[in-house]
């Protein structure tokens, strides 16, 4: 026999067979060509950030609770703390001598966590933050491992500490010393593609601002009650306090912004609201506040002590002449650039939501941006993400049918392999 047949039917042996077993993984597989989807996914990522520009999301040690269904089968459960060691040891800076994480980060946070579930029915949820948070965002009993990234102040889950002279050099303008009871984000995808959503809770936020923009009216305005103060006791023996000290700090809370916001709650603000734009008229709020509180008690002194009523009132009035110009003033004096000098500093932006390029939805709590407009950075504090989520009627699967149509083949081949093989074998032996 010719060789060149032999081989020709031998390879067109091969051929069919690797057509059939082709055949075959296409009636079983999905298409290689195009991603697969998921049934369900979801993550909990406490931070994510950029610094100058630059994402540094990549790194293992920001990574977050990812969970994903692929086939329908049971919820899978993400549940992954924060790995504060190895945050700590990377020794990333904002500025010179200005840690990001770590024990000296400006960035300290306590009891956090960041969880995930991907549910057979095409549902799935996400959450990071605060653990303690956790049940009343994700409706359910569930609360994730916490851990801790520095030491924030007692009581508090985040602590931030930023001023002009560590970031940008030079006069120390305008420094912040905040505190946050709790911050969390949620967001959950329901099955049957529904749209996805998100919620996020802060509380207990405090914001105590010092530097010399602020120091300016403080020093105006302490010595003008130290002298009335000091006039009062003399006269009545009774001691008053002085609320206002140069070098001192102003404490604002959250209520404090919202109200300066005017709305109620957290939930009322727009989506990306910067709640430091609010927080120099919150402070003027509160110096003039305090200021007028201080006056009207020590007013009540002067039908208190009849006797030295005339001499009281003098020294009242004299303050009042005083503070007055001061009070009036102070929104255009201290508002202005304290606002300027805040803006160049820190930014907290509040209930940012994303849908992503490839169908996600993010909801963040909190990105904190530093330098004028984050410039210098950008942190986003407790992120939680779903989808898209395709569903199980969305994921092709290996189902009874196209398993029976696929052996069909493969039978098929292998007995059309064996028939052309024998008859090979006896022509050959006939030659």
């Amino acid at each position: 026999m010719n060789s060149f047949a032999v081989r020709s039917r031998t390879l067109r042996t091969g051929a069919f067979a690797a057509i059939a077993l082709g055949t075959a993984a296409v009636l079983v597989l999905p298409s290689a060509a195009s991603a697969a989807p998921v049934v369900s996914q979801g993550e909990g990522r406490l931070l994510t950030a950029t610094l100058g520009g630059e994402p540094i999301d990549g790194l293992l040690t920001l990574a977050g609770a990812t969970a994903v269904n692929t086939d329908g089968g049971p919820t899978v459960v993400a549940d992954v703390p924060l790995d504060a060691t190895a945050l700590g040891a990377l020794n990333i800076q904002i500025a010179p001598g200005i840690d990001v994480f770590g024990d000296s980060g400006f960035l300290q946070l306590g009891a956090v966590g960041q969880y995930a579930e991907a549910r057979p029915d095409g549902s799935s949820v996400a959450f990071s933050g605060t653990v303690s948070t956790a049940p009343s965002l994700l409706g359910s009993d569930t609360t994730p491992t916490g851990s801790n990234l520095g030491t924030p102040g007692a009581g508090d889950s985040a602590s931030i500490e930023v001023g002009s002279a560590a970031l940008l050099g030079g006069t120390d303008l305008v420094n912040l010393n905040i505190g946050i009871g709790a911050v969390a984000a949620s967001a959950q995808q329901p099955s049957g593609g529904a749209a996805p959503s998100g919620d996020y809770t802060i509380a207990g936020l405090t914001v105590g601002t010092g530097g010399t923009v602020l120091d300016g009216t403080l020093g105006e305005l302490s010595p003008v009650l130290t002298t009335l103060l000091g006039t009062v006791q003399t006269l009545t023996g009774v001691e008053v306090e002085n609320p206002i000290t140069p070098g001192g700090t102003i404490e604002i809370t959250l209520d404090e912004l919202l109200a300066e916001a005017g709305v109620a709650s957290l939930q009322d603000l727009p989506e990306g609201t910067n709640l430091l734009q609010y927080l120099p008229e919150a402070i003027v709020t509160k110096l003039t506040n305090i200021v007028n509180d201080t006056l009207t008690e020590v007013s009540a002194l002067v039908a208190t002590f009849p006797l030295v009523g005339i001499a009281l009132q003098a020294a009242i009035d004299i303050a009042n002449g005083l503070i007055t110009p001061i009070l009036s003033d102070l929104a255009a004096d201290l508002g202005g650039p304290l606002g300027d000098a805040i803006d160049a500093v820190a930014q907290l932006n509040v209930n940012n939501k994303t849908t992503n390029p490839d169908g996600s939805f993010t909801q963040n709590a909190l990105t904190i941006g530093l330098g004028t407009e984050g410039s210098i950075a950008e942190i986003a504090l407790a992120n939680a993400t779903v989808g898209p989520n395709a569903g199980i009627e969305g994921v092709p699967v290996a189902n009874p049918e196209s398993l029976l149509i696929a052996g069909g083949i493969l039978g098929a081949a292998a007995l059309g392999a064996v028939i052309v093989l024998a008859s090979r074998r006896r022509t050959a032996a006939a030659s």
